[in-house]
């Protein structure tokens, strides 16, 4: 976009001068150093809870940070601004800053919220795996309980604003309820600290580690539909479905329960909303619902990769486990036929 709009460059543009112009920023956008900046934002976590300062990769996030001319800069920023976003800022959250070194502002925006909705996805997936069900009446609520305020601002080590430009949410809808039950949420932490022992210890850690955001972004969504979407495009990754993808993704979800046949007809149902809402618009007053339906089957598939009990090398691999069939009889044949084939091809036969 930024070389698109270069007046210096040659008319007409072509591909060739496009590419080199591209190729310039970025060799000049990786010659600069890396400095200290931090993104401020705030969380729906109330005052009284106690959050460890945790690091993730290279980013260190701090809760309730002692920054009173940095957040003073943001609060300004977002008064100036109200116009634009068109909606005020939800009170009572808790103050979070994360730092880094980054090459601007931009970078550091992108790696600051991954990395804190990494964390959010810990701590949501601890809660929302033990809910199957909700029923709202009037206009439904995200499912997460925790989550981010809708605007975000980065800064340079003394607090300073790095850029006017600020990162919001387009899809923000209402506060959220700011969650304060202190001894659940240690337990949340408990929950979280085992996760990224497991993460740390996964072959496929990135692949992983991308999962858990997208789920997080998926039920921070407002629009149920919008999330049902993504919810189905996780699974279709955590299946690794990318052949025939509703027959393999519903089969292979299914594995994950006992009652294999009756999931499989509840995620045939689960395929043929998500369809219909593709191809046709049909929208449905089950969409609450669905999508908690659709959320059980997500979440044990996660919960599936991070135990990774067969020590699985790749998201591919432990996808395959599931197309083993779930009849004992069945499995004990083939492990039969695979020892015979051994000795086959060994010469042995």
């Amino acid at each position: 976009m930024q070389v698109a709009h270069d007046s210096s460059l040659p008319r007409p543009i072509t591909a060739d001068t496009l590419l080199r112009a591209c190729s310039t920023l970025e060799q000049d956008y990786l010659s600069r150093a890396p400095t200290p900046q931090r993104l401020l934002t705030e969380i729906s976590l109330w005052w009284t809870i106690s959050v460890p300062r945790t690091k993730v990769g290279d980013v260190a996030l701090t809760f309730k940070p002692k920054l009173a001319k940095a957040f003073a800069a943001r609060a300004r920023l977002a008064t100036e601004s109200r116009g634009t976003l068109g909606y005020e800022l939800p009170s009572g959250y808790m103050r979070v800053s994360a730092h880094l070194k980054a090459r601007s502002p931009h970078e550091t925006a992108e790696r600051a919220l991954d990395a804190l909705d990494l964390v959010r996805a810990s701590w949501n997936l601890a809660l929302n795996r033990g809910n199957a069900w909700r029923h709202t009446s009037g206009r439904p609520t995200p499912i997460n309980d925790i989550r981010l305020s809708p605007f975000h601002t980065v800064h340079d080590s003394a607090g300073a604003l790095a850029t006017e430009t600020f990162w919001f949410d387009p899809g923000y809808s209402r506060p959220a309820k700011t969650f304060s039950d202190k001894t659940k949420f240690e337990k949340i932490l408990f929950f979280a600290t085992n996760l990224r022992a497991r993460l740390r210890n996964l072959s496929y850690r990135d692949d992983l580690e991308r999962a858990l955001i997208r789920y997080v972004r998926a039920l921070d969504s407002a629009d149920l539909n919008d999330a049902f979407l993504r919810l189905w495009s996780l699974l279709e990754y955590l299946t690794d479905s990318t052949h025939d993808p509703f027959k393999v993704a519903t089969r292979r979800a299914a594995f994950m329960f006992a009652d294999r046949e009756r999931s499989q007809l509840v995620l045939s149902h689960l395929t043929s909303h998500r369809n219909r809402f593709v191809h046709v618009g049909s929208d449905t007053e089950d969409i609450e619902s669905l999508v908690f339906q659709l959320k059980r089957y997500v979440d044990a598939l996660l919960l599936f990769h991070l135990g990774n009990r067969f020590r699985f090398e790749s998201r591919s691999e432990a996808a395959r486990f599931m197309d083993q069939p779930p009849d004992k009889t069945e499995l004990r044949r083939r492990q039969k036929r695979i020892l015979q084939a051994q000795k086959f091809i060994s010469g042995g036969a």
